[in-house]
């Protein structure tokens, strides 16, 4: 079952679906989504969590195992399975004979980039709808933008006069991580009103080095300023998953971009949902890099996605190297 992200809170009122399928590609509403189906489950007596990366190489077996083990205490789990290109490496089979055979202790949440319409056509799609809930997360268009701020800063306890609204828009500029961050600000502020003075002197005058921030000048091919920003992002202890969803976002659609072909370059930032402001390093970046380099880069990002879950690497050193990959410098040695 398809549904739009306004009908989620009311379809988890009602009981949790066996299976939840959520994708797209704002890393801030994903999040959210599968925060709200977490917190649905919990409440439901769902307290355990098993989390699985299906990057390269994953063994799709081990999730059977999983799916298929009885728990000592009956303890009932989300099988949480993140597939970051969103196409499973056995097609799906392993999904399908999971929601065959459904484990009634086990609650299935996948999360995927956009998926196109070639995946939707495939059979373990069609079983993940059939058997539970489709949830496509869709960018906040431009005219919904400062509607969305203002539910935002609401939520926050926080109203906002007409033209600091308008300001907060323009300084965001549809990044709703920066957006969120820059609500949080305000909010410790210690007041419930916000005029246009007000954002000025807190976001607009200042020197932000946040997650976009980073990745325009990555894309910019600036790597040296990319380095300072992530040295300093680290120092002040922003979460590298924040800064990684930031990155991933503008890998994803330099390749949309590309994968678009003759198609007038305006018509693809339209599709793309990114504002004339937002486009001079996507400009940059496409003249930059090719193909080869963005799916590398994009295989850079599940690693350091691993990383940030535990698999042992160090993320701000990945994190480091997919700067380099996506300045497009070549370094030299000796």
């Amino acid at each position: 079952m398809k549904i739009r992200q306004d009908q989620l809170s009311g379809l988890l009122a009602k009981g949790l679906a066996p299976c939840y399928l959520v994708s797209g590609d704002d890393p801030l509403l994903v999040m959210e989504a599968c925060d709200e189906i977490r917190a649905a489950a919990r409440k439901a007596g769902v307290e355990d969590r098993e989390l699985f990366h299906a990057e390269a190489g994953f063994d799709w077996r081990h999730l059977l195992e999983e799916a298929n083990a009885m728990s000592l205490f009956a303890s009932r789990r989300i099988l949480e399975v993140r597939i970051g290109n969103g196409k499973p490496s056995d097609k799906g089979a392993a999904i399908q004979q999971i929601l065959d055979n459904p484990n009634p202790d086990n609650l299935l949440l996948i999360i995927c980039p956009r998926l196109d319409s070639t995946i939707q056509r495939s059979a373990w799609f069609k079983a993940v709808d059939k058997a539970g809930v489709f949830l496509p997360i869709w960018p906040i268009e431009r005219s919904q933008y400062p509607g969305w701020l203002k539910r935002r800063l609401q939520i926050a306890g926080l109203q906002i006069e007409p033209a600091a609204l308008a300001a907060l828009a323009h300084q965001t500029e549809g990044n709703l991580l920066a957006a969120v961050q820059e609500i949080e600000k305000l909010r410790l502020l210690g007041t419930t009103t916000i005029n246009e003075e007000m954002i000025n002197e807190a976001i607009g005058d200042s020197s932000r080095f946040d997650a976009f921030g980073l990745a325009d000048t990555c894309l910019l091919g600036n790597l040296a300023e990319a380095s300072r920003i992530l040295s300093h992002l680290k120092g002040e202890g922003v979460d590298a998953l924040m800064i990684l969803g930031a990155l991933t976002r503008k890998i994803r659609q330099l390749i949309a971009m590309q994968d678009l072909g003759g198609q007038q370059l305006s018509e693809a930032f339209k599709a793309q949902n990114i504002w004339p402001k937002q486009q001079p390093p996507y400009k940059k970046a496409l003249q930059n890099l090719r193909a080869p380099q963005l799916h590398a880069a994009l295989r850079k990002a599940e690693k350091i996605d691993a990383a940030i879950k535990g698999s042992g690497d160090d993320p701000w050193l990945l994190l480091s190297e997919l700067t380099v990959l996506l300045t497009g410098v070549r370094l030299t040695t000796g």
